[in-house]
């Protein structure tokens, strides 16, 4: 595996274009939404003279491919203090995302305040490496990201609401039912992430991590099994602090709504010492497993169910 300051570099190839390569060392099936951000966020970096990102958002259009993609980028607001680029990302002709990326100067004074403090949580040592469920397993297992990420997930949070048992209940019944609120806690290490001490390029590791947690904790109330898929239809990460010493990151995510087709997440990132990294939301859309559509996306792709 390269490092994610490789596996996100841009090359410049005229005025406001880049090329890039996107490896499989981020392939779910396909490249997987946060890495494509992060690859997103190096272009704008690259057009940018501020010292930190602040902000992307990245709507998804089409299923992304492993090889070169081309990214142009066009400035849209330039100051002394921030600077603001629309990032069109490419391949083959065929438009995979655009995003919107805000960057700013350092060193300006400011108060200093984490209104949301880290929720309490065991240290990773005194949690045990998580395994994914057998029908996580059967289904993505094998796929590199999960080579790359270490999981030290916290078992048995209590939500706020009381849900019904399902045993009673048709599997098309239970399918629609929750068993728990959507709310899933744990630390995650990038293996070979920590010393990126470029904040755009340690921005991208925390972009990975945050989006990777919103189907997860839409998904696991309704589990087990797995019965549906979501593909993100947009994803927001604010970066607040940059700590790239940190290694072990705390993430708490937690589904927002579920309606209409539509499904809602958002996740906070913070180090072992409490500093928030980062805030992250997302939109995603429901396909059910019985869909034919879905089941020929298992074979071949699943991002573009969506346009159905």
């Amino acid at each position: 595996m390269t490092s994610l300051e490789q596996q996100t570099a841009v090359e410049r190839t005229a005025d406001g274009k880049y090329r890039a390569e996107v490896t499989e060392d981020w392939k779910m099936w396909v490249p997987v939404g946060g890495y494509l951000s992060a690859i997103a966020l190096r272009a704008a970096q690259a057009s940018s003279s501020m010292f930190r990102p602040v902000s992307i958002t990245t709507h998804y259009l089409s299923e992304a491919t492993f090889g070169p993609a081309e990214l142009e980028v066009t400035p849209l607001l330039k100051t002394e203090r921030a600077d603001s680029h629309l990032v069109k990302m490419t391949q083959n002709g065929k438009d995979i995302l655009v995003a919107m990326v805000s960057g700013a100067a350092t060193g300006h004074w400011s108060p200093n305040v984490t209104w949301r403090e880290a929720p309490q949580s065991p240290r990773p040592e005194e949690l045990e490496d998580t395994i994914l469920d057998g029908d996580v397993v059967e289904l993505m297992g094998e796929e590199p990201f999960w080579k790359n990420i270490e999981f030290r997930m916290i078992r048995g949070l209590n939500g706020p609401h009381d849900y019904p048992n399902v045993d009673h209940l048709t599997p098309e019944q239970q399918k629609y039912t929750p068993r728990r609120d959507a709310h899933i806690r744990g630390w995650q290490r990038m293996r070979g992430g920590e010393g990126l001490t470029d904040p755009w390029v340690d921005a991208g590791r925390y972009l990975i991590i945050t989006a990777a947690m919103q189907f997860p904790v839409v998904a696991d109330p309704f589990t087990p099994p797995l019965t549906f898929i979501a593909p993100t239809l947009n994803l927001t990460v604010d970066f607040h602090t940059f700590h790239p010493e940190a290694g072990w990151l705390l993430a708490d995510a937690n589904g927002t709504y579920v309606g209409d087709g539509v499904l809602g997440a958002d996740t906070r990132l913070w180090t072992e010492a409490g500093e928030l990294l980062v805030t992250a939301n997302s939109q995603m859309t429901y396909h059910d497993f019985s869909e034919p559509k879905v089941n020929e996306g298992k074979e071949k792709n699943w991002f573009e169910l969506r346009d159905s």
